[in-house]
């Protein structure tokens, strides 16, 4: 009789180790629904968790093409083409997400004292950052561009844009990647998400909570291939990098890279790069290049004006953060 209880109870063990077993592996880690794909003038990789991952980035893709065929000025077919080809000679009748769009980014220009600017592709083309064959503009050259990046000259009229001055251009390459995450994580939202990692170009959303309650994004050294440091971040939030190490070229020994400062019609070189960690996409997303463009005191000043937190590097390497970020930011070398 002892013989079976023990048997019994050895058996009622094994069954509740089982339980316990069964319940950690039902609990670990499932693989995301993943995909990566061209768009927006970039590579855009997507990471999906939870039960209906599936369906959130099927959602999520058609949104990302969605919004790439309104804004891809190289297509002929999209709403910012037109705009272009059409500038000092009529409006043109366009989608609402491109007015929407449009909308936010002579905002921040004009919240930024035009260091975003949304008109900046005839100095972008002047240097080849457009057609890839890179030069240096006379300065005569630079003088005519800069004659057509006033943003105060792209009129909105309910569904219609209109460009006062043949030669004027729009590129909302500066905003647009993070407009896309805030309608992401709309998305998300609806469909009762639970986490998410979409980085489009050096713009990211960071939604829910990872298994380690904290998400660990690299700030990538400017000038090798490692990370300079890791942030550490709980929640949903965007971090959005501009940098000058993705698009340039060396001439004479000089780098010039492809965010060009509307002031002068040069490309800017105060800084190496400015990661912005904000709580809207588009507003991180044009931040980092306005605040690349205006340097690291004056970034580090504004940051506090429009409630984000920065990190930035500078030419001589050196890091510096918001004083919010200190306690999350580590430094290969230690707290930053």
């Amino acid at each position: 009789m002892n013989k079976k209880r023990n048997i019994v109870t050895i058996l009622g063990w094994i069954f509740v180790v089982c339980l316990i077993i069964f319940s950690f592996i039902n609990k670990a880690e499932k693989p995301p629904a993943t995909a990566e794909l061209y768009a927006m003038d970039t590579i855009v990789d997507i990471k999906i968790y939870g039960a209906n991952k599936e369906a959130i980035l099927k959602e999520v893709i058609k949104k990302i093409e969605e919004i790439n065929s309104y804004i891809d000025s190289f297509s002929p077919t999209s709403d910012i083409h037109k705009i272009n080809e059409n500038a000092g000679i009529k409006n043109v009748t366009v989608h609402p997400e491109t007015v929407a769009i449009i909308e936010k980014a002579m905002e921040l220009a004009r919240n930024t004292n035009g260091a975003f600017n949304p008109l900046i592709t005839p100095l972008s083309q002047i240097w080849g950052f457009r057609d890839k064959n890179y030069r240096i503009p006379s300065e005569k050259e630079i003088e005519d561009a800069l004659n057509l990046t006033d943003y105060n000259d792209i009129i909105i009229s309910t569904d219609t844009v209109f460009l006062k001055k043949e030669g004027e251009a729009l590129d909302l390459g500066g905003i647009a990647k993070g407009y896309t995450l805030d309608c992401l994580k709309e998305i998300l939202d609806k469909m009762n998400g639970e986490r998410a990692l979409i980085n489009i170009g050096g713009n990211i959303l960071l939604y829910g909570t990872p298994s380690g309650k904290q998400w660990k994004i690299g700030i990538k050294n400017p000038r090798e291939d490692r990370i300079i440091g890791t942030l550490n971040i709980e929640g949903t939030t965007f971090v959005s990098t501009s940098g000058d190490y993705e698009r340039f070229f060396i001439k004479d020994n000089k780098r010039y890279c492809h965010l060009i400062n509307p002031f002068n019609g040069y490309p800017a070189d105060k800084i190496f790069s400015v990661t912005v960690v904000s709580n809207k996409g588009y507003y991180g997303d044009a931040l980092s290049t306005a605040f690349f463009i205006i340097g690291k005191n004056e970034a580090l000043q504004d940051a506090k004006k429009f409630d984000v937190d920065i990190v930035v590097i500078d030419c001589d390497l050196n890091v510096s953060c918001s004083e919010e970020l200190k306690d999350s930011l580590m430094l290969e070398n230690g707290k930053g």
